[in-house]
């Protein structure tokens, strides 16, 4: 006589799911578990955690604020060289700050002045440039034609202003970039707390969370002389009309764009947990 089948293997999956499964809430049109999106799931959070969130922060903003020393070298070095090649108005000056523990931060020093007509038709047409060009993009790059109005509608802003006000721009050169620039120096430091409250609470593991915080200051380290080396040289060469495109999205924007960029880059790792 043939045994009967054990009753279990006659089960469905549906039958085979935890109690709350079986609610119908919890089930697909085809009887499979709908599981919790990731936003909805808690968080595993052992207290031996916090020391990648406070400490492992911490101890990197004090081993970067003992390097200060060695990076305001390294930016007055990038700063040098560009000035000695770009033109002899740009030159390399520290300013004072009053952050705890340094003295001064290097940066380029420019002088720059009003558009002239030239200037100023030049960067017309390259604002009509820009919008027109933006409307003859295909469909599959419409983030770079959003990109392009943006950028051309806040230097058409520019243009108009410096047509009728030039004289009363109340911002020079030399002081945005060393404002700039020190507004870089601050995210450098709150970089190791940023990642700190925002990845480290993840279970990725020490040595990456790590070697998160230390590619996003090192990449600040580097990009902060030449991106406003830059700005400072196009001021120079082409007059205050850029100061307002450069101010609002040639600066800080770029930087948190990294900084976002990177984030987006490490959740991708596998995790642990």
């Amino acid at each position: 006589m043939k045994s009967r089948p054990d009753a279990s293997t006659h089960l469905s999956d549906t039958d085979k799911l935890p109690d709350a499964a079986i609610n119908p809430r919890f089930l697909g049109f085809g009887g499979q578990l709908i599981q919790t999106h990731r936003a909805l799931r808690r968080l595993s959070f052992p207290r031996t955690r916090w020391v990648d969130v406070l400490l492992v922060p911490a101890t990197i903003f004090l081993c970067t604020l003992l390097a200060w020393p060695l990076i305001a070298e390294f930016w007055s070095g990038v700063i040098r060289f560009w000035a000695n090649g770009l033109a002899s108005e740009l030159l390399l000056k520290t300013d004072k700050t009053s952050f705890p523990g340094m003295q001064s931060v290097p940066y380029a020093f420019v002088q720059a002045a009003l558009p002239n007509p030239l200037q100023w038709w030049s960067g017309m047409l390259i604002t009509i440039t820009l919008l027109i060009g933006s409307t003859l993009l295909p469909g599959r790059m419409l983030p770079i034609s959003y990109a392009l109005r943006v950028v051309s509608m806040i230097q058409a802003m520019s243009q108009l202003y410096f047509y009728f006000w030039a004289a009363q721009f109340p911002y020079q050169s030399a002081s945005s970039i060393s404002a700039l620039t020190q507004a870089s120096m601050l995210l450098i430091f709150l970089t190791p707390w940023i990642y700190g409250l925002l990845y480290n609470i993840f279970d990725f593991g020490l040595p990456r969370k790590i070697l998160l915080t230390l590619m996003a200051i090192s990449y600040l380290i580097v990009l902060t002389p030449v991106q406003y080396t830059f700005a400072a040289w196009v001021m120079l060469r082409y007059s205050l009309l850029w100061h307002p495109l450069i101010y609002l999205l040639g600066s800080s924007l770029i930087q948190f764009g990294a900084l976002v960029g990177l984030y987006s880059w490490a959740m991708s790792w596998k995790r642990r947990e």
